[in-house]
């Protein structure tokens, strides 16, 4: 394998440096000083330079425009029975109590939160820039999830105001043309 294709591999496996590479902002002789290669350090720095070139130069992925979302927040969630839920994994949910207990209560930590369910023109990409922003602010996230044009995301119940306002301006920011 080229050093080439072995560097873009190793980069692909690195989001991190794979978004600092399509957006400009990498130290190539640094990061390919940070990359487990064999193989002359220049060689690598340049095979970064070429492939951050050529990730700046693809088309931007096409943006949804007029992204609408709604936001809802929900206090005081617990665990509740699987059929009762804004959120369900295994059998185990998150939601307002309104069931009768499933039995796996404890599997799910939820005392004193609040569940954001976000509607809307709500997919994968936002619910990524959404994650990055809430850990920037230092937001622990309990559970999440996404599936038909619905988002959950269960916060600690102090931070759901705040998460609400980081959900809006993430949509707002990516209906922009905004890229994370």
């Amino acid at each position: 394998m080229s050093v080439a294709a072995a560097t873009r591999e190793v980069v692909r496996n690195r989001p991190v440096l794979y978004d600092a590479l399509r957006a400009g902002v990498v130290n190539y002789t640094a990061a390919a000083d940070s990359l487990e290669l064999e193989g002359d350090r220049e060689a690598i720095a340049t095979a970064l330079r070429r492939f951050a070139a050529e990730l700046r130069e693809e088309p931007a992925q096409t943006q949804p425009t007029g992204r609408d979302i709604t936001v809802r927040l929900h206090s005081d969630i617990e665990s509740v029975d699987a059929t009762d839920t804004l959120l369900a994994v295994d059998e185990v949910g998150v939601g307002q109590p309104t069931g009768t207990p499933s039995g796996n209560e404890e599997a799910v930590e939820t005392e004193g939160r609040t569940a954001l369910r976000v509607t809307g023109d709500v997919d994968a990409r936002l619910l990524a820039s959404t994650l990055d922003r809430l850990r920037i602010a230092e937001i622990p996230v309990t559970a999440t999830g996404l599936a038909a044009g619905t988002m959950v995301l269960v916060v600690p119940r102090g931070d759901g105001p705040t998460a609400l306002q980081l959900v809006e301006a993430t949509a707002d920011y990516i209906k922009e043309g905004g890229d994370y």
